[in-house]
């Protein structure tokens, strides 16, 4: 063979060589939420494959430690996958996921950063299951990081108020409190509630969604009695009684005055609501 012919063969190796790494880096990297599972790939970030060696950032140094005593564990699971040898080692740092990193380890701490806020009750549900998913030993960690993930992805929402948990986002109520209005508890609160407006059989953000729930029905109740009670003022003891349970039903982050201003201008003028 000449030596033309050898180098030509050649050159087609290694661009083969290049070829099938680069696939194997993206397989790997590809493969991370499957390895780590759910909870934990919502947490880290994949960055690179080098020399058998994967590194990933997580949310936190807390869980970037606690994950280290569990590198066989991925190692084992990338060989079932991808075959003996592609995934050698996994190493965590700690960082800022989707942001690279821009000073070597030796830079100075950043200030610690505040506490998350509390979770609507869909949310704190979904962070229980991802903490039950883990060894015991990475629960601590897995519950501060995750509360900023889940905290964060809340932030992001703009617009009016929840009327349930009082986060900001576009639909009244959020996404995340939707289900609570679907919930049998919920549903037979609010029609307790509808007669007792002051009562507090739940907490929390059960308690929010059943009143919020009752103030939606005491509100359609009004808007169907209003009119017939213009014809017939016999039906204006039922109408004062709706309104004034409406009224007095506790929302968050709204006082009585405040909900009279949310009738109608005829309803509040017929029952006399300044």
């Amino acid at each position: 063979m000449g030596e033309s012919r050898a180098g030509e063969l050649l050159g087609q190796l290694l661009k083969r060589y290049k070829l099938e790494a680069g696939l194997r880096r993206g397989r790997v990297l590809a493969l991370w939420p499957e390895i780590a599972g759910e909870m934990l790939a919502r947490l880290t970030e994949p960055l690179r494959l080098e020399r058998g060696e994967l590194l990933v950032r997580v949310e936190s140094a807390a869980l970037a430690h606690q994950l280290t005593y569990q590198r066989e564990e991925f190692v084992r699971r990338y060989a079932n996958r991808l075959g003996e040898g592609t995934v050698r080692n996994v190493r965590f740092i700690a960082g800022r996921l989707r942001q690279e990193k821009e000073e070597e380890t030796g830079a100075a701490e950043e200030a610690p950063r505040p506490e998350p806020p509390p979770l609507p009750l869909e949310l704190a549900r979904r962070l229980e299951e991802w903490q039950r998913a883990v060894p015991p030993e990475l629960r601590p960690a897995v519950v501060h990081a995750g509360r900023a993930v889940l905290a964060a992805e809340l932030s992001a929402e703009n617009g009016e108020r929840c009327p349930v948990c009082e986060r900001p986002g576009d639909d009244q109520p959020c996404r995340y409190c939707r289900p609570l209005l679907r919930e049998p508890l919920v549903r037979r609160t609010a029609r307790d509630l509808e007669q007792n407006p002051l009562a507090e059989p739940l907490e929390g953000d059960l308690l929010a969604a059943a009143r919020w729930l009752a103030s939606e029905r005491l509100r359609e109740q009004i808007e169907e009695l209003a009119p017939r009670a213009l014809e017939d003022r016999s039906l204006l003891p039922l109408l004062e009684d709706r309104v004034r349970r409406f009224v007095a039903l506790p929302l968050r982050g709204e006082d009585p005055a405040a909900r009279a201003r949310r009738l109608p201008e005829a309803v509040r003028s017929l029952v006399k609501i300044a």
